[in-house]
């Protein structure tokens, strides 16, 4: 593998750390960092860092219905874009 490649893949995100860096913004590092391991729990029935990026889409919808909770219908629809858009998803 060339070195470039290497660097790449060292540095890549999992889907939940994303996720969640993207949350402490909204809800703080301790509460994003368990609503992730708990949703990712319950909807996809994995650990967080074994969430791929075919299931982040899953665990941000699985979220949805907290954020709207905390932060609003609005705020959390585009919380909810945000992080769509950055996983790719």
């Amino acid at each position: 593998m060339p070195t470039s490649l290497n660097a790449a893949v060292a540095t890549a995100k999992r889907p939940a750390d994303t996720i969640r860096d993207h949350l402490i913004r909204y809800i703080g590092p301790f509460t994003a960092k368990n609503a992730v391991q708990m949703f990712a729990k319950q909807a996809l029935g994995v650990d967080a860092d074994s969430v791929t990026m075919s299931q982040a889409a899953t665990l941000v919808d699985a979220l949805s219905p907290m954020l709207r909770t905390l932060l609003g219908r609005q705020s959390a629809e585009k919380v909810i874009e945000q992080l769509k858009r950055e996983l790719g998803a």
